[in-house]
């Protein structure tokens, strides 16, 4: 590993500890939805998501509005947030929204760490863990804006257009609240 690659991890990850502090990690992970019981559900196979899959899967949209989440599993307020993220994917899933999950634990993680957490969320969305060689080209390329600081929300229309980020913890009526703007733009534009 280059010394340029180790800096843009390391830059990475104090930017993103910055948005998860070392108290949080400490927290641990509630369970699914509380109070209820897990379905049964089948975890997608987590896959590495670099540039090119990151910008076709963002252009791509098919009709459909994206409903992006940068998260981890050390980190406390992404795990909070988790189940209101399951909870709207159920909620949407035959109405032409997608969400998609987007890890910054590390790639050699995913049977360690990030399937367990999603086995554990009753996740059924795609997830994908970021292979960036430089990890602020993953930055710049979702919001040049955006410090790296996780949990991060990107929502995108039908067309590819971003229509909104969150950098920070959101509830699940701000994700619906943006995806039905997201769809209301579009519909708007057909409208035209």
């Amino acid at each position: 590993m280059t010394v340029q690659t180790m800096t843009a991890i390391a830059s990475l990850l104090i930017v993103v500890a910055d948005g998860c502090s070392n108290r949080e990690r400490m927290a641990g992970h509630p369970s699914s939805t509380p109070g209820r019981e897990a379905d049964a559900v089948t975890v997608q196979p987590v896959e590495e998501i670099d540039q090119i899959k990151l910008d076709s899967l963002i252009q791509r949209r098919k009709g459909k509005v994206l409903l992006l989440n940068v998260w981890a599993t050390w980190c406390a307020p992404c795990v909070e947030e988790f189940p209101d993220l399951v909870r709207l994917d159920r909620a949407y899933e035959s109405d032409h929204v997608e969400v998609v999950g987007i890890s910054v634990d590390f790639p050699d993680e995913i049977e360690s760490k990030i399937v367990p957490f999603l086995k554990k969320q009753n996740v059924s969305f795609k997830v994908f863990v970021v292979s960036f060689d430089n990890r602020d080209k993953f930055i710049n390329s979702l919001d040049e804006k955006w410090s790296g600081a996780i949990p991060a929300t990107f929502v995108y229309d039908e067309k590819g257009n971003r229509s909104f980020s969150l950098i920070g913890q959101a509830t699940y009526g701000r994700f619906q609240q943006e995806i039905e703007k997201a769809k209301g733009a579009v519909e708007g534009d057909k409208k035209n």
